[in-house]
């Protein structure tokens, strides 16, 4: 099982601290201690919030350019969430005379391994049918 830390749960939920700690004693999401700290399961989060089930199937379907050649910065609205859950990393490269940052459109991204990791979990649960 992929494993988010609680930062990584918010970023993809869109919630503060306060209504992630209400949702794991309403039982809503349940939080696993792993040492001092908890982690979440990203199919519980799937469930619970629309929020986290969209960020999800973005990164299920993430792609540098899509099949009609849009870039990924346009295609995925909610790839910030992505890269502050560190599920993706962008490379934003800079001018090496100026140092100024390119614009978007010479942006790069990938998975991490975290995100590769989460995508084979997911797509292994929709193919057994327990995600819907």
């Amino acid at each position: 099982m992929a494993e988010l830390s609680r930062g990584q749960a918010m970023a993809l939920l869109r919630w503060g601290p306060e209504r992630l700690r209400y949702a794991v004693r309403l039982g809503r999401v349940h939080a696993y201690q792993r040492g001092r700290f908890f982690t979440y399961d990203p199919a519980e989060l799937w469930e619970v919030s629309p929020e986290a089930r969209e960020a999800l199937m973005q990164l299920l379907r993430f792609s540098p350019r899509t099949e009609a050649g849009t870039h990924w910065t346009v295609a995925s609205t909610r790839w910030r969430d992505l890269e502050d859950a560190g599920l993706i990393r962008v490379h934003r490269p800079v001018h090496p005379a100026t140092g100024i940052q390119y614009s978007q459109e010479y942006w790069d991204a990938e998975l991490t391994e975290l995100g590769k990791e989460v995508v084979e979990y997911l797509q292994q649960l929709l193919e057994d049918g327990h995600l819907e």
